[in-house]
């Protein structure tokens, strides 16, 4: 199969989604189209916007400015030529690394040459379950509360031994190194600044610049935690809350996938190679523990081990599945798990997360002289998915 690499990569900042959102006033297909310009324009693309074969575009709940195939009408608005198609594809938290996997795939087979895949989600505008119609005869196959994300946090929590205070301890960590980095200014490369009217606590708006995430709370302690109520169940077992819990956000994300002949042709510098891709089911009460089954998964089929990984990317959906798959994969302490924060901190805008930790990858992996990194997210309703990324720039 030929040969395919990631060249560059771009993501708006993450807003957390609510009345207070930074993008409540801009739309899902807008904040697409902003970063589909930014990367033809980093990439030197511009006048050559005829040359993309298609660009695939993750997301969910896929209805009002979510919907009408957003991967396309995100194309159409961002002013590409008519002759540039795309799509839209959805396989939940997940949706924005298939996407890539998909085009790399589909470039590797030799079907087309240059793709634009990446992820979108406003969860202001279309919340998570919008539309949602369960089939009143899913109790029959499995446990119908699993439609919740939280009660199968709290599943994972109660039934493999997680408790509220390492839950709380990396919530912690995670809001703390996010703040770390953005004061650093080590996001500042992949964050495209959105011009945005931002709500204000008086009802009125204020016109901003939005070019950092929004959800980083620096102020966050075990005590403060501790201090909150749990959120999905109140029982004494109860120990999943808000402050242990992903976001939910407004953000889109994209990375230009290209052949080594494209890139040859057009001069572009590959960055990334994605060595190799998978996914798996689990039992959806269990949903959480999705990371900890693909990626031994993924490691066996490129005949690689744990120790040739040097910097993980586990997305945080729920602290106690990420405690648990970092502990259950022997990972919790590595120095470069979630070096810059993940889903707790940053946020999980569904579609959108896959492809902005692989944009964030990108910067991490020539920063900490890593070869090979590893990044893997539960996936609602019982799976997993993990992807083996190699630095190549």
């Amino acid at each position: 199969m030929r040969e395919v690499f990631l060249v560059d990569g771009v993501r708006t900042a993450v807003a957390r989604a609510g009345k207070s959102s930074w993008f409540t006033n801009v739309r899902a297909d807008d904040l697409a189209a902003g970063v589909l310009n930014e990367l033809v324009r980093r990439t030197g693309l511009e006048d050559k916007k005829d040359e993309i074969d298609d660009v695939i575009l993750g997301g969910t709940a896929l209805m009002k400015d979510m919907g009408s195939n957003i991967g396309r009408y995100s194309l159409i608005m961002a002013g590409f030529p008519y002759c540039v198609p795309g799509c839209t594809i959805d396989r939940f938290c997940s949706s924005g690394l298939q996407s890539i996997a998909s085009a790399v795939s589909a470039i590797s087979m030799g079907w087309m040459e240059l793709i634009i895949a990446g992820g979108v989600q406003h969860m202001t505008h279309v919340p998570m379950g919008s539309g949602s119609d369960p089939n009143p005869r899913l109790g029959e196959f499995c446990d119908p509360r699993m439609v919740s994300m939280g009660y199968t946090a709290e599943m994972v929590a109660r039934d493999f031994g997680i408790s509220r205070e390492q839950q709380d301890r990396m919530a912690v960590e995670s809001h703390a190194k996010a703040h770390k980095a953005t004061v650093d200014g080590l996001f500042k490369k992949e964050i495209l600044p959105v011009e945005a009217d931002v709500p204000l606590k008086n009802g009125g708006t204020e016109r901003m610049i939005v070019d950092r995430d929004q959800g980083i709370r620096p102020e966050s302690t075990m005590e403060t935690l501790a201090k909150l109520p749990t959120v999905f169940m109140d029982d004494e077992k109860a120990t999943v809350t808000a402050g242990n819990s992903s976001q939910v956000n407004d953000a889109a994300a994209c990375v230009l996938v290209a052949s080594k002949e494209k890139c040859y042709e057009l001069g572009l510098r590959p960055k990334m190679r994605l060595v190799d891709y998978a996914v798996v089911g689990v039992d959806p009460k269990y949903m959480g523990i999705g990371p900890s089954v693909a990626i031994p998964k993924v490691l066996k089929h490129a005949g690689m081990n744990m120790d040739q990984i040097g910097l993980w990317e586990i997305n945080e959906a729920f602290a106690s599945q990420a405690v648990y798959c970092t502990q259950k994969l022997g990972i919790r302490d590595h120095e470069l798990l979630n070096p810059r924060g993940s889903g707790i901190s940053l946020g999980h805008p569904l579609g959108c997360t896959g492809t902005r930790i692989a944009v964030t990858l990108m910067h991490e992996m020539p920063d900490y002289k890593v070869q090979y990194a590893v990044e893997s997210m539960c996936i609602g309703h019982g799976q997993g998915a993990a992807a083996i990324w190699e630095w190549v720039g």
